[in-house]
C-alpha cells in the first residue's frame, strides 16, 4: 500500500488576493490561468471552484511518483493559501474532482476499497462527500439506481443531474447521466455513445451544452481536441463538433470545467514533448455559437 494521503505541493506560493485566484477575467480569447501556480512540471488539470470563486480543487499528476492526488486552496483574509492535500485523498489514486453549483458536493473519482472491502478496486467508481454547516462528510460511493458507479469525470447540472463518462459493452465511451431526486440518483441513461476515444466531460451549470474531449490514441501521444454537443428539443444531443482552433492547437487540450455561474470554461493545454500542461480559461459565451 502506498503512503499518498498526504501529498506535499513544494513550489512557490505566490501572494494572490481576490477571487479566481486573484487572475483578471479573460478578454479576448483563451487566456493562461495563475501559470505561476498551476504550471508546474508535474500536470495539474480539471480545476473547480465554488461559486464565489473563493475555494479551488484540482488534480495534481505527480509523474515521477506515478500517482494523481487531489488538492484544495482557498482564500483566507483575501489571500490565496498555500495547495495541500484535499482531506477526499486516499492510498489510492484519486483524480477527476469537481464542486457541485452550489458548492456543496463534492465528487470524484477513485480506486480506493468499497465499503465492505479492504481491497483497492481494478477499477475506478465514483465517490462524492456533501458539505452542511460548512463541514464535510465522510466520503461515500455514488450509486445510480442502487448501484455503485464506475465511471470517471463526473459534472453536476445545477437541478443536481450527474453527468458522467463510461464505458460502453462494446468497449467504446459513452457520456451518461442521472437525474437526483432528493438524495438518490435514479438510472443512468446514454446521452453519446459510441466514441472511439475520449473521456473528460464537463455539462453547463443549466444544461446548455456538453464538453466533450476526443484524443488520438494513444493517448498523450496524439492530439486532444475539445468538443461540444447541444442539447435537442427531443432530448437527443447533436453529434459533438470540435471548438476550433480558438480552443483546439497542435497540442493537446483536455479537462474542460465551467465555473458556477456558467461563464467561465477552464480547460488544460498540454505540450506533449514536454509533458508540461498549462491552464486555461476563456468566456464560455465565446464558444457556444461553435455548432449551435
Amino acid at each position: 500500500m502506498r503512503s499518498r494521503m498526504n501529498p506535499t505541493w513544494n513550489h512557490e506560493m505566490p501572494r494572490l488576493m481576490g477571487p479566481w485566484m486573484g487572475q483578471g477575467l479573460p478578454q479576448n480569447g483563451p487566456t493562461k490561468f495563475c501559470p505561476e501556480v498551476l504550471a508546474t512540471e508535474n500536470p495539474v488539470c480539471g480545476i473547480t471552484f465554488s461559486p464565489a470563486g473563493d475555494e479551488a480543487y484540482f488534480t495534481w499528476n505527480r509523474i515521477s511518483a506515478n500517482s494523481a492526488d487531489l488538492m484544495t486552496t482557498r482564500m483566507k483574509n483575501g489571500v490565496w493559501m498555500r495547495p495541500k492535500s484535499a482531506f477526499v485523498n486516499s492510498d489510492q489514486i484519486d483524480n477527476d474532482i469537481t464542486l457541485s453549483p452550489d458548492g456543496k458536493r463534492l465528487c470524484w473519482r477513485s480506486w480506493r476499497p468499497l465499503p465492505g472491502s479492504s481491497e483497492p478496486e481494478e477499477g475506478s467508481h465514483l465517490w462524492a462527500a456533501d458539505r452542511q454547516d460548512g463541514a464535510w462528510s465522510e466520503a461515500f460511493p455514488i450509486r445510480c439506481d442502487g448501484a455503485v458507479q464506475t465511471g470517471w469525470y463526473p459534472s453536476f447540472a445545477r437541478k443536481g443531474a450527474l453527468y458522467f463518462s463510461a464505458r460502453s459493452s462494446e468497449g467504446t465511451y459513452k457520456v451518461v447521466r442521472a437525474q437526483r431526486t432528493e438524495d438518490q440518483y435514479g438510472a443512468v441513461e446514454t446521452l453519446i455513445d459510441g466514441m472511439g476515444s475520449g473521456g473528460d466531460i464537463c455539462v453547463h451549470p443549466e444544461e446548455r451544452f456538453l464538453i466533450v474531449t476526443r484524443f488520438s490514441l494513444p493517448r498523450f501521444q496524439g492530439i486532444g481536441n475539445l468538443t461540444i454537443s447541444f442539447p435537442q428539443s427531443d432530448g437527443v444531443w447533436t453529434p459533438l463538433k470540435e471548438l476550433g482552433p480558438a480552443i483546439n492547437t497542435e497540442k493537446l487540450e483536455y479537462c474542460a470545467t465551467i465555473s458556477a455561474d456558467g461563464e467561465k470554461l477552464f480547460f488544460c493545454r498540454m505540450d506533449r514533448s514536454t509533458r508540461r500542461a498549462q491552464t486555461y480559461w476563456v468566456s464560455a459565451s465565446s464558444i457556444v455559437h461553435v455548432g449551435a
